[in-house]
């Protein structure tokens, strides 16, 4: 088989990465960007899906999220002790309120 070189513009950084994966793999990039045009060929398109990876909360935003279910809990048990002072709690009746609290801190 014929082989042809082709000069293709990559990132440093990824390249670095990538070739340090694919060796790990024993495959030399070369090697690797033929698969996937191979792969490519035979799948007629690209072949896997292109997408955003699912985004994970962090610590603190899962740290957040307890604290909502808490307060959640709570509030369910007892409504009427947040009514009487809702702003104490945190409570707004739509994001306009809310927006004008934070104007304040």
């Amino acid at each position: 088989m014929a082989t042809v070189s082709t000069n293709i513009r990559i990132d440093e950084n990824v390249k670095a990465e990538a070739s340090k994966l694919f060796e790990g793999l024993g495959l030399t990039l070369s090697d690797a960007v033929n698969v996937f045009l191979r792969q490519s060929i035979l799948h007629r398109g690209v072949p896997f899906k292109i997408e955003y990876p699912e985004e994970k909360p962090n610590r603190a935003t899962i740290r957040a999220m307890k604290e909502g279910d808490r307060f959640l809990a709570k509030y369910a048990k007892n409504p009427e002790k947040y009514k009487k002072n809702p702003k104490k709690y945190g409570l707004y009746n739509n994001v306009e309120e809310l927006f004008e609290d934070m104007k304040k801190w």
